[in-house]
């Protein structure tokens, strides 16, 4: 009995260790696979276009499939939806940590948890509401009165379909509850000792916020922002309702937000799917939806590559 005891305790931790190597290699190869299968659905754009997937003009009817026009659509409207998240999300993480706002605390942190509980889809829907409401009279007029557009009740009798900048605005809807929390956690971690030494030496709260608390902060500040972005790179239907499927040519000029600049998301959609976002079809199409999620998921690597450098930037600045 004592020896099967001792070899069943011998047996136990080599169990769990393939266990967990199982379980470990999970996300290693459904990220292969995903790379494989990627690469595999993209073969028939490649020996068609080659290097004409990487022009500036989108247009299948004329044989030209440049994506281009995509990649700078995704910069758009993620550049958009950060230059609003990003500000407001780290000034509720602050007002969370560093002051006291009383019951007006709890009120916020119970809001960004209702936002960040409420899908995009919803978020998409709200894409009419504020074209007509806000973008419309002011950015979209298109040569009519803001009382003529003002009076429009669809969505539908407007005069264009929607814009970068209103999907950037959606979006930052959905980024805010979900980089607040992180942004939260990155100053929350930083060590009180580092705060009580500067209020010691004789520095106010700001003095103590801007010098002590967001430095040494940085690391999970940058952290959060990446992944931000890559929520923001990786959205595909409020930029579907709020922007549309309309590629073309890069705008001119390159930062004309005004316009409807579709990103990578909906290509990968609307090609994927057979093309249903023009009236085209077939496997070559389809094939450069798949293409097009290829060059996705290598700017995301991309992404997480600057993310990690600048990590390691960072600490090692604000440890020596």
């Amino acid at each position: 009995m004592m020896r099967r005891n001792k070899q069943q305790r011998k047996s136990n931790p080599s169990a769990i260790k393939i266990a967990a190597m199982i379980l470990a290699l999970i996300p290693v190869v459904a990220l292969l696979a995903i790379i494989t299968s990627l690469v595999l659905n993209s073969r028939t754009a490649i020996k068609t276009a080659g290097w004409g997937l990487l022009t500036a003009t989108f247009n299948p009817a004329g044989g030209q499939y440049g994506l281009l026009p995509a990649m700078w659509g995704t910069f758009l409207v993620v550049l958009v939806a950060m230059v609003i998240a990003a500000p407001v999300s780290l000034f509720l993480a602050i007002l969370a940590n560093d002051f006291s706002i009383g019951f007006l605390g709890s009120i916020i942190r119970w809001t960004i948890g209702i936002l960040s509980g409420i899908p995009p889809i919803i978020y998409a829907a709200m894409a009419p509401v504020f074209f007509l409401v806000f973008i419309g009279p002011k950015f979209a007029g298109a040569g009519l009165p803001e009382a003529t557009i003002l009076k429009m009740t669809q969505y539908s009798d407007l005069p264009i379909n929607g814009s970068t900048l209103l999907g950037g605005i959606l979006m930052s809807l959905l980024l805010i509850p979900f980089l607040s929390p992180l942004l939260d956690d990155a100053i929350k971690n930083v060590p009180h000792s580092l705060k009580e030494a500067s209020f010691s030496l004789g520095a106010d709260r700001w003095h103590t916020l801007t010098h002590v608390t967001l430095p040494a902060a940085v690391s999970g500040i940058s952290s959060a922002l990446m992944l931000g972005m890559l929520t923001g790179m990786g959205e595909a239907m409020i930029v579907a309702f709020a922007i549309g499927f309309e590629i073309g040519k890069i705008p001119q000029p390159l930062f004309d937000i005004l316009k409807a600049t579709a990103p990578l998301t909906t290509v990968i959609v609307g090609f994927s799917a057979g093309g249903f976002s023009l009236d085209l079809s077939g496997p070559l199409l389809t094939s450069i939806g798949n293409f097009a999620g290829l060059v996705l998921l290598l700017l995301s690597f991309a992404v997480l590559g600057v993310s990690t450098y600048l990590q390691s930037r960072f600490k090692n600045r604000f440890a020596s």
